[in-house]
């Protein structure tokens, strides 16, 4: 009698395969992108202390009305080319069986590592404390840190935060690691748990809390990164921390357009999506195949510095 392995070859299923995919990004909302037609350029910013000043507007029945003049100044951008390849052989696509797709699996690798990083940078822009002046950012710790429930007031370091800030934020953003303490927390379920019951417990919604702190929204940051060098054993983090930033973000491109931070992308290589593929031939390596590559220019920038406050450490 024949063995399994004699009436059968085994090969990749067509129907199955294991891959793991990131959480989705979240940098497109909290650095907005603004398309620029030129990769380095400066842009106007007109003087804060001028449109809050009260000038004397008083006029005799003989005098000139009082002088009032808006002032300004620039500040600047320059965007960064990045870009990632690779190579596949028209033997390596030809051979291939049709569940692998080469084209389209390496093209979404590259994307997600690109894509990876600009969420790496603007995380480091956005959860870095010495991006942030003293007077708009705290340190929690012990039982301060929202993870100490007994001890712990999220919605009064929420308000203080908010209170800091020049224009009153509508977004807070904080890692999951925060997320998944706060989502519990009994300050937040004491205020939504009315008709709970043992079959159906008392939770906090990202809309719900979002309610609780009187902001628009809530951007939890999901992803992770490896930060170990290719060869050497993974070592997987979360790339937002543990931190809480309240800020004003507005997506618009307008201007009178305040908002915490932007990022700005060169048109001419960023698409819409901020990214861009091109694929191209090489006829020297493997026999003949093509290159993907996907590339972006952009540079993530803190706008209005007065507009976030960082809280340091909100768990522990």
């Amino acid at each position: 009698m024949p063995l399994h392995q004699d009436v059968h070859v085994d090969r990749p299923l067509s129907n199955y395969a294991v891959e793991y995919q990131n959480d989705a990004i979240i940098a497109t909302q909290v650095a907005p992108f603004v398309p620029v037609n030129n990769k380095s350029d400066t842009f106007m910013v007109f003087t804060k202390a001028d449109k809050f000043s009260l000038p004397n507007d008083i006029r005799g029945p003989k005098d000139k009305a009082n002088q009032a003049t808006w002032g300004s100044s620039t500040d600047s951008y320059a965007c960064i080319d990045r870009a990632l390849r690779d190579f596949l052989s028209d033997a390596i696509v030809g051979n291939s069986d049709a569940a692998i797709k080469p084209e389209q699996r390496t093209t979404a690798f590259l994307l997600d590592l690109l894509l990876n990083n600009w969420e790496k940078r603007v995380a480091d822009l956005v959860m870095t404390a010495g991006n942030y002046a003293s007077a708009f950012k705290t340190t929690l710790a012990g039982a301060t840190q929202w993870s100490s429930y007994a001890g712990s007031d999220p919605i009064g370091v929420v308000d203080t935060a908010k209170d800091a800030c020049f224009m009153e934020p509508n977004t807070l953003i904080m890692g999951f690691d925060v997320w998944t303490k706060l989502k519990r927390h009994p300050q937040l379920l004491d205020l939504v748990k009315g008709g709970a019951t043992t079959k159906n417990l008392a939770k906090v919604s990202l809309e719900q809390a979002a309610e609780v702190f009187e902001v628009e929204r809530i951007l939890v940051g999901k992803r992770r990164y490896n930060s170990a060098m290719k060869g050497q054993t993974a070592t997987y983090a979360r790339l937002w921390g543990k931190h809480v930033v309240a800020a004003y973000i507005d997506p618009a491109v307008t201007l009178e357009n305040l908002t915490a931070w932007k990022t700005f992308r060169w048109t001419q290589i960023s698409t819409d999506a901020g990214y861009k593929v091109r694929r191209y031939r090489d006829e020297e390596i493997g026999g003949g195949g093509q290159y993907i590559e996907a590339e972006m220019s952009i540079i993530e920038k803190a706008v209005c510095t007065d507009l976030a406050y960082m809280i340091i450490d909100a768990v522990a």
